[in-house]
């Protein structure tokens, strides 16, 4: 039961079959058939193309599990790294003596004049701002009672004075005999 047809439908099936040819050979090659059936997929979504559909689920897989990794990198990279910066600044702190709402002012200098290295802003805030002394609150005595042999002294001031001279003579004579 053969029919005939037209001289236009005859081209136009030709044209078909020629694109059929020219889609069928980048479809089945190597190199762009990923490509090729990823077109298809995105034209009709619910298309299965069993292989296509496989190797994408796989490499998905792969790209989650890659992604966790570097995820899980990045966050031991940041722990590592705020733990050091926890340690310096700890070390900066009782080093250079700053009390806590001296270290939100160096860090607010740090953060002003991007300077990243504690100790280089730690070194440059104490040169600018010394530390005040300490007030001793002390009755503004010298406390000489309190030296070595001051009982001695003020109990005979006179004959402490001549020990030490008589003392200082004899040194002197031996020092003479000696040197003879």
């Amino acid at each position: 039961m053969a029919r005939e047809i037209t001289d236009e439908e005859y081209n136009f099936l030709q044209g078909r079959r020629q694109v059929a040819d020219f889609v069928e050979s980048i479809y089945n090659d190597p190199v762009l058939s990923k490509e090729a059936k990823a077109l298809v997929k995105k034209k009709y979504p619910q298309l299965q193309i069993p292989d296509y559909d496989i190797e994408d689920r796989f490499e998905k897989k792969l790209a989650e599990r890659d992604k966790a990794d570097a995820d899980a990198k990045a966050k031991a990279k940041e722990d590592e790294d705020n733990a050091r910066f926890q340690k310096d600044r700890d070390r900066v702190q009782k080093e250079y003596g700053f009390t806590d709402d001296g270290m939100k002012e160096l860090e607010a200098f740090m953060t002003e004049k991007n300077v990243l290295n504690y100790d280089v802003a730690a070194e440059y805030h104490a040169s600018k701002n010394p530390k005040q002394a300490d007030v001793d609150h002390s009755d503004g005595l010298w406390n000489h009672q309190k030296q070595d042999g001051f009982a001695d002294i003020s109990k005979d001031p006179e004959g402490w004075a001549r020990g030490q001279i008589l003392g200082a003579i004899r040194g002197d004579q031996e020092r003479q005999r000696g040197g003879r």
